[in-house]
């Protein structure tokens, strides 16, 4: 292994420094665009390593922007040119108005062996991806989400008994906040997308929960080639490295294809994302009638192409890969904004008693301990607190897009070439002055129903935005307030000794991991 780690080392400074030599007076220069340092070969090394972020990088240039007044500036990374946009209409171009010039992202699994990493959408490309989007949006409706609250509600319940076995006699116990949560989202992805019931929260030796594990877990080493499958998709193939653990894999490949299986059939029908699955196959999976749609949905609207008319999940690969998507999408992501939750409602009392009386009088007034979809969806300070957490902790804290044809826009003046990859720094957006007036603070009166209809919509980007942004952002934002709203409603939830403040967040890909082993208590409510 550390021979391998020697090779990244060697060869990312290697690479680093023949780009930026090859590209330091060039394309930036032809296109009439402000080039800035792309960061020193050690930052690069610091990155790989997981001593610094990419988004620390993209914030340096973020704030030399301001000083130098730039909308936007280019730069060279290992891949080649890149350009980081600040300014915020530009972005919306980019991500929304524009969007046949920016369909694709960097690829996630460059050099990856197995076919249902590079067939899952977010590996997806071109005509390809558009068909395949088109296909899963009728899945993530109100509708659709709304008919899977039972699931919620059970694994909600689950969660709360095993909290209360842990505790036993006693009145508190302390947690390992990131195991609880992950535990808690295998079980919602599995009975909502395979229909299964896996009861890891209760049996944390069962196959589900050790195979879910090992997909799912995020070591140095595997973060480490997940970047460079980002960056140097070369070395991955030369090491033949393998970037997800491939006993997991085929062991959800095999579930998967059982449930597909008695799906197609007719002999099993549930509602869950395997369901759906099948009924896209089949061609009857349908939108739900008079579907009330926000900013963020028409903005994702896709505009027509000859990969829409084909259905590319008769393909049992593709198909396959679509499950396997939403289980990496909804576990280790939605396990993470949940732990960071815990941690800020421990650290700050006074918000974790405000929400606590918004749940008690308005989500369990009538001492029901399950949740109804439409009263959770909205409340109005669950939705402050946790657009807070998620513009603290946003799941990646840059977005990109990559230019597929050379691209002019005559109001601003910009000037692309095809194959540059445009930044968005979403931590850079998220921590500026202009747009929140305490960046630096956990503060959910940012939004406030008033300051959120004042701002720019563009300014919080937690989900992204546009046809590429996240499909699963409806249902990932029900698991999490149904976790949350458990958590705070039974117990009172506390730092201990062992509990740092302020955090340090553990850098992971384009974005932050909460620490390993981060504790808390849990002190049983007398309700």
């Amino acid at each position: 292994m550390w021979v391998a780690v020697i090779l990244v080392a060697v060869s990312s400074c290697l690479i680093y420094f023949l780009a930026k030599k090859k590209y330091s007076k060039s394309i930036w220069e032809k296109y009439g665009v402000t080039q800035v340092p792309g960061g020193s070969i050690m930052d690069q090394i610091s990155v790989f390593a997981g001593t610094k972020t990419i988004m620390d990088m993209d914030n340096k240039k973020y704030n030399l922007l301001e000083k130098i007044s730039e909308k936007y500036a280019g730069f060279y990374d290992l891949v080649g040119p890149c350009i980081l946009v600040k300014d915020l209409e530009i972005l919306k171009k980019v991500l929304i108005k524009d969007f046949d010039y920016f369909i694709d992202r960097r690829p996630f699994f460059s050099g990856a062996r197995e076919p249902l990493i590079t067939k899952m959408l977010f590996s997806l490309f071109g005509e390809e991806w558009k068909g395949v989007r088109t296909s899963l949006t009728p899945t993530f409706t109100t509708g659709k989400i709304r008919r899977m609250m039972e699931n919620f509600n059970q694994v909600g319940n689950a969660w709360v008994k095993n909290f209360d076995k842990q505790i036993g006699g006693g009145t508190s116990t302390n947690v390992n906040i990131q195991t609880e949560t992950i535990h808690y989202t295998v079980d919602i992805i599995a009975a909502s997308v395979f229909g299964m019931n896996a009861g890891t929260i209760h049996d944390r030796n069962s196959i589900f929960s050790k195979m879910s594990l090992q997909v799912a877990e995020l070591s140095t080493w595997r973060i480490v080639k997940f970047g460079l499958s980002i960056n140097l998709p070369w070395l991955v193939e030369l090491l033949n490295l393998e970037i997800i653990d491939q006993q997991g894999l085929e062991f959800f490949r095999k579930v998967m294809v059982q449930g597909l299986n008695s799906r197609m059939s007719g002999e099993v029908k549930r509602n869950d994302f395997m369901q759906l699955i099948a009924e896209a196959r089949k061609g009857e999976l349908k939108g739900d009638d008079n579907e009330d749609l926000n900013q963020f949905e028409k903005d994702a609207q896709i505009s027509g192409g000859a990969g829409m008319k084909k259905n590319y999940l008769n393909d049992d690969t593709m198909a396959q890969a679509q499950l396997i998507g939403f289980f990496f999408a909804g576990f280790n992501t939605t396990s993470n904004v949940i732990a960071w939750a815990a941690y800020v409602l421990a650290v700050h009392q006074d918000v974790q008693e405000k929400l606590r009386e918004e749940l008690d009088t308005k989500l369990f007034k009538d001492g029901d301990h399950n949740m109804d979809y439409d009263v959770l969806n909205r409340l109005v300070y669950m939705d402050m607190f946790l657009s807070e957490v998620l513009r603290k902790y946003p799941p990646l804290g840059r977005l990109e897009r990559k230019c597929v044809k050379d691209y002019h826009d005559p109001e601003s003046g910009l000037r692309i070439p095809k194959d540059a990859t445009v930044i968005i720094p979403v931590d850079g957006i998220h921590n500026d002055t202009q747009y929140y007036e305490h960046p630096d603070k956990f503060y959910p009166e940012h939004f406030t129903p008033e300051k959120k209809a004042e701002r720019n919509p563009y300014t919080y980007l937690p989900f992204g935005v546009g046809p590429r942004n996240c499909i699963g952002m409806r249902f990932a934002l029900v698991e999490t307030k149904s976790a949350i709203a458990h958590l705070v409603h039974n117990f009172k939830i506390e730092p201990t000794k062992n509990t740092p403040i302020p955090i340090k967040q553990r850098p992971v890909g384009l974005g932050v991991q909460i620490p390993d082993n981060l504790e808390l208590k849990l002190t049983r409510r007398n309700k």
